[in-house]
């Protein structure tokens, strides 16, 4: 290095007026190397500076923001997670990056949403004032905050971030040759520690005892929070890591309570080396690992390494198998009624045949269960076959028509389609009252094959439905492939009906498309009553949902008196 550069490199700002000004240019032009919009926020809420790209992201220039609330700059469904930002600030620290949408206004309107990455500090000496950026949003800042987001208030990945960085952290890892280990940690009956060290405390430490576990993994995407009091940490292995930073934790916890018993830490240690698993297998037994721990705490861990970890998946899938195939060969699920209700008469369309399982089963988990190990075609075709036993056993007056669902997987299955369709055919007198819905639970790759079976069921009399429309990214796709007499739309658009432009402009032009193609629609997921006022102004024809009638085990009709007329 020359002396002038060093000389340069050095050189500090001096007192003179001339010097301050450099300086205050240099902050700045750093500042918009980094941003586009800088804000002073003072404790009131309201803007007391601003400077930067303003016309651009709000249609104005940086004067018309003095005095103005900043929240009103952001998506109203973005301002909670601001102001959680900014009111857990402290003195000397910085938020962010978080992505959030700004709406501008132009011509006393809101125009479209701009996406941008926000950040904030406050700086010692002037807390009562916090300092924000604001850049527009590309690739690597997206990836950067989404990065962020999925960390605790602590720096730990949540759990699903810890999953993906473990399985990625175990492949790189393994091709460079290198040993690593994944220790779980447990922090046993922490309420009485809680209280006594008090709630700032506790933040304290858990704040202490996340750096702790960060220092101790491989890199800082490492370790997570797998629950609020489990933990897991990929590390280097050997040298007893694993029992170095439960020590460490057990510690810092006495460190904390010194006249108490400090906390229990427990850890288990697995080993990730197995030249007998796949990649894939090893991914498998990471993640089959991290949901037992969730599941059962770090005690319940039996294996030791990773290897252990799959063929213990493997014997519990073998088990789980055997016990769903009892199920059904027996019948041993029952059918929960909900009703689909005509949304200008009040009166009831039909029910749905939902499944319930014994124990409490997770009907959806279930069902995906059986999609992944090849069982949904036996399930679906014992559902369909109940369905039609109910039906036989009405009266042919009775009012009562089902409609079951069926995985896109087993519409693909050629055995199954074969038997569907042999039962169809024996109980043709059941068209007019059961119908099919098709599930996006598993993708229909098939349409051609798919769309024979739908032609072919509709021959003999019996409707069809597309289940969870807008669900999955084929959904228009099966919609144009598939002649169908219902779509029932998935239940996530009523939900934000009422604060979504949006979603009602898609709700709107959907059911446009679908009236042209003459098809009947039904929400999903209807709970308040000014939820069915929009679906009806939108022209939507059914819902479904708790306010309409919740799953019971006999059919229970809507009342008259719920009609709109």
């Amino acid at each position: 290095m020359n002396e002038p550069e060093q000389k340069r490199q050095v050189e500090a700002p001096g007192n003179d007026p001339d010097s301050l000004r450099e300086q205050r240019d240099r902050f700045l032009a750093f500042a918009f190397a980094a941003s586009d919009l800088l804000l002073e926020i003072g404790d009131d809420g309201l803007i007391r500076y601003a400077l930067g790209a303003t016309n651009q992201l709000i249609g104005g220039a940086p004067a018309d923001l003095i005095d103005k609330g900043w929240l009103e700059l952001f998506a109203e469904a973005d301002r909670p997670v601001l102001v959680s930002k900014i009111g857990k600030l402290a003195s000397g620290k910085r938020c962010g990056p978080v992505l959030v949408t700004m709406t501008p206004r132009r011509g006393g309107s809101r125009k479209a949403g701009i996406k941008v990455v926000f950040n904030a500090c406050r700086i010692p000496g002037r807390e009562r004032v916090v300092y924000c950026t604001i850049t527009v949003a590309n690739a690597a800042l997206v990836k950067q905050a989404r990065a962020f987001a999925a960390r605790t208030e602590n720096g730990l990945l949540d759990r699903q971030a810890f999953e993906s960085a473990a399985v990625e952290t175990l492949e790189a890892t393994r091709a460079l040759g290198q040993d690593v280990e994944l220790t779980f940690i447990e922090f046993v009956d922490t309420a009485p520690f809680r209280d006594r060290v008090g709630l700032d405390r506790w933040q304290e430490f858990c704040a202490d005892a996340s750096t702790v576990m960060r220092d101790g993994a491989i890199d800082n995407d490492s370790a997570g929070a797998i629950t609020e009091e489990r933990f897991g940490i990929v590390h280097q292995a050997g040298a007893a890591t694993g029992k170095k930073i439960q020590q460490q934790l057990q510690d810092l916890a006495q460190a904390f309570d010194p006249s108490g018993n400090g906390l229990d830490v427990e850890q288990a240690t697995v080993e990730t080396a197995s030249g007998e698993l796949t990649s894939q297998e090893t991914a498998q037994a990471l993640i089959y690992a991290i949901n037992k721990v969730a599941s059962h705490g770090t005690a319940n861990i039996a294996f030791t390494d990773l290897a252990g970890s799959f063929h213990e998946q493997v014997s519990q899938t073998q088990e789980r198998i055997s016990v769903f195939k009892t199920m059904v060969a027996e019948n041993k699920f029952d059918f929960a009624f909900q009703p689909i209700v005509d949304l200008e008469s009040g009166q009831t369309s039909h029910f749905e045949a939902l499944t319930r399982f014994a124990k409490g089963e997770s009907p959806y988990q279930t069902i995906v269960f059986a999609e992944e190990v090849g069982l949904i075609q036996d399930f679906d075709l014992a559902c369909t076959r109940r369905a039609v036993s109910y039906l036989a056993q009405q009266a042919e007056s009775s009012p009562i028509n089902l409609a079951v669902n069926l995985s896109g997987q087993s519409l693909q299955n050629d055995g199954f389609v074969d038997a569907l369709m042999v039962l169809a055919r024996e109980h043709k007198k059941l068209a007019g009252r059961l119908m099919f819905e098709a599930t996006e639970s598993s993708r229909i790759h098939d349409l051609e094959r798919v769309s024979r079976v739908f032609q072919d069921l509709k021959q003999l009399g019996f409707s069809m439905c597309l289940d969870d429309f807008g669900a999955g990214a084929a959904s228009f796709q099966y919609l144009r492939a598939l002649e169908v007499d219902f779509v029932k739309i998935d239940g996530t658009y009523t939900r934000r009906l009422l604060d979504s432009d949006r979603d009602s402009l898609l709700i709107r032009n959907l059911c446009e498309l679908c009236r042209d193609l003459n098809i009947k629609t039904i929400a999903e997921m209807v709970e308040l009553e000014a939820q069915v006022d929009e679906l009806r102004s939108l022209g939507i024809h059914m819902g479904q949902g708790y306010l309409l009638g919740k799953p019971a085990p006999q059919p229970v009709f809507q009342r008259a008196g719920r009609s709109r007329n």
